[in-house]
């Protein structure tokens, strides 16, 4: 009998703590899926403008968190690349954070425009489609 009660306990105990979890994360969503989000997500948690004229820190912040994903995102695309062609792509064109949110931001203007597309993941592949090779560097 007394199992049954810490089970039963346990259970509701577990209930409670899963139901009240999410609600904290939904709060503040920065970094949670942004290879998931849209373009217009992202064009929309990225361009908040307070009374002030310039960028709100929370802008600041998600720029800076969708910036890292897709430069991970575009690492990982590179060692892929390598594997197929034995060239890697010139990442050194996006290391300006300032250039490599504007091309992004081009690149879901693009999608969102030609291929009726939304997914970030996608603006960020296009971006790094369009980049060029290295150039091969012999000693």
């Amino acid at each position: 009998m007394v199992l049954g009660r810490s089970s039963f306990f346990i259970i509701i105990l577990t209930v409670i703590i899963t139901s009240i979890s999410p609600l904290k994360a939904n709060d503040d969503p920065v970094g949670l899926g942004v290879g998931t989000r849209t373009c217009s997500n992202f064009i929309i948690e990225t361009v908040e403008i307070g009374d002030d004229g310039a960028l709100t820190e929370r802008a600041l912040k998600r720029r800076l968190v969708y910036l890292q994903w897709a430069n991970g995102f575009m690492t990982a695309l590179n060692i892929r690349y390598f594997e197929k062609n034995n060239e890697f792509k010139n990442l050194n064109t996006v290391v300006n954070h300032n250039d490599f949110y504007n091309q992004i931001l081009s690149s879901c203007n693009y999608i969102i425009d030609e291929g009726d597309y939304n997914d970030f993941s996608i603006a960020t592949f296009v971006l790094f489609d369009n980049i060029p090779q290295e150039e091969n560097k012999e000693d």
